[in-house]
């Protein structure tokens, strides 16, 4: 019986429930486990399956879900016998998640990071019936996310709790990130020193060492805020780079092939090797270790496409995530604290090459310079480079597929009208892509460049060159679905999307 292309939810026990497909990551739970490290960070671009695996953790491990493990772990490889680990269902689940938290004002962080800890705690009460209401509303008096940990850890032990604890953060440096790209002192307070957000991960520590926290496993994007708060959290182990666990999150092509064949596939109604290769180009590309064997779909864009190709086996007008390109604003975020000079350098080489040779920051140092060797690799960690390969200690990044090529664009051309002070006349560039696609003549399209060249001033053509007019051509090409657009060292190609 064929299964449902899975929703974009991440709830592990609603995507068996209604029969979804879900590719299957749950021998990753071995390999955790015979890790030596018990508290985990696990970092990758937004929308890469992260929340989905914390999901999947939380049903294998929590005591609540004791009843339902045949149900949602037999057809999996950790549901048969000889692999189940001993440790499932014996667990504690407490879970934070702190997308959304606010950020636009600074009297607005710490509330809304105290709410995420009151959803968390509550869900924990709901769950498990330890602590009674009037209990908890007298926690949640507290005005600090250290008061409120603490006072819902004395009330588990009032209560004679003798459980053990598996915590499970989601998303631990969403509203970090958003600080460290707008208000970078700020976030260096709340994280350093005697930072509150510091604070709350040593107090997670302490109760790591008196052992009423037994595991931790909390995802993230970049290693920004956990180097910053190294020594106030060390003892935690960042499995990111480690090959081992490369395919933890994101889809292998043999992934992606069983799961279109297991759910929409029928022989006749389209050409299988046809749309993975189309697949391919648009969504596959990320390597997140330079020991990696094997490239990663992004799950996201991969559900969203095949979700609309179902509907009538005809391929989606806007071919990239509207949720995905629109983040084309996190490229100007990174590069904003560089040089003017160092951030056109980046865009201009990734832009005119596809690629740039840089290290990568391991750790991120507050007290040094932030170069572009740190932006370099926030860009990758945020999914919009990745790894080809490396040599020594250099590594040379890719843009990874075309949706992200896109935003890269999408960004250029942004940051050129912004600076040049022009509007684009969507008609007109609509119009002329229309007549190259119909007619296979350009006249218009040139037309239209030069128009923006008469609007540029004298100063700014004076550093013209034929790469400058090249990226003009760009940003106008880029963000349709009639044509690809190649660009190599010299020269730019363009051709039909799908021929």
């Amino acid at each position: 019986m064929k299964k449902r292309i899975p929703s974009l939810s991440s709830n592990f026990a609603g995507l068996i429930s209604e029969n979804a497909w879900y590719v299957d990551k749950t021998n990753f739970i071995q390999q955790l486990e015979d890790l030596n490290f018990k508290y985990l960070f696990f970092l990758r671009p937004r929308r890469f399956g992260k929340s989905l695996h914390l999901s999947m953790l939380e049903h294998y491990y929590g005591i609540q879900h004791k009843n339902r493990f045949t149900e949602l772990f037999s057809e999996y490889y950790i549901g048969k016998p000889e692999n189940t680990t001993p440790l499932k269902n014996s667990y504690y689940i407490l879970k934070f998640n702190f997308s959304g938290v606010l950020t636009e004002k600074k009297d607005q962080i710490v509330p809304s990071f105290i709410n995420k800890l009151i959803s968390g705690i509550s869900q924990f009460k709901k769950d498990y019936g330890i602590l009674e209401n009037p209990e908890l509303d007298d926690i949640f008096q507290d005005k600090t996310a250290v008061g409120v940990f603490e006072g819902f850890i004395s009330g588990l032990r009032q209560k004679g709790f003798e459980g053990k604890i598996y915590l499970l953060i989601d998303e631990y440096d969403h509203f970090t990130n958003e600080l460290f790209a707008f208000n970078t002192e700020h976030f260096k307070e709340i994280v350093s020193r005697n930072g509150w957000v510091r604070k709350f991960y040593e107090t997670i520590k302490t109760y790591m060492g008196e052992g009423i926290i037994d595991r931790f496993f909390a995802t993230g994007v970049t290693p920004v805020t956990l180097d910053s708060m190294t020594s106030g959290f060390n003892v935690a182990q960042n499995i990111t780079l480690n090959s081992d666990f490369h395919n933890m999150a994101g889809f292998t092509e043999s992934e992606l092939r069983g799961m279109i064949e297991n759910t929409i596939y029928e022989k006749g109604k389209f050409d299988l090797d046809v749309v993975i290769s189309d697949m391919r180009s648009w969504y596959n590309g990320s390597k997140f270790s330079k020991d990696a064997t094997e490239r990663l779909y992004n799950p996201q864009m991969v559900i969203s496409f095949l979700s609309a190709f179902s509907r009538n086996w005809k391929y989606p007008d806007e071919m990239a995530d509207i949720n995905v390109t629109s983040d084309y604003k996190k490229i100007s975020n990174i590069l904003a604290p560089l040089s003017h000079d160092d951030s056109d350098n980046i865009i201009t080489e990734v832009l005119n090459t596809d690629r740039i040779a840089e290290r990568l920051t391991i750790q991120y140092n507050f007290e040094l310079p932030y170069t572009k060797t740190e932006a370099v690799s926030l860009l990758f960690y945020n999914g919009l480079l990745t790894i080809e390969n490396a040599v020594v200690s250099m590594y040379n990044y890719v843009i990874p597929n075309y949706v992200m090529k896109q935003m890269y664009w999408e960004f250029f051309r942004y940051k050129f009208t912004m600076e040049k002070e022009l509007r684009y006349d969507n008609t007109k560039i609509d119009r002329s892509i229309m007549q190259m696609f119909t007619e296979g003549k350009i006249d218009m399209l040139v037309e239209y460049v030069h128009s923006i060249l008469k609007n540029l001033s004298n100063r700014d053509l004076q550093k013209f060159s034929e790469k400058n007019i090249k990226m003009i051509f760009m940003t106008l090409l880029m963000g349709n679905n009639a044509y690809f657009v190649k660009v190599k060292t010299k020269t730019m190609k363009v051709m039909p999307t799908f021929c």
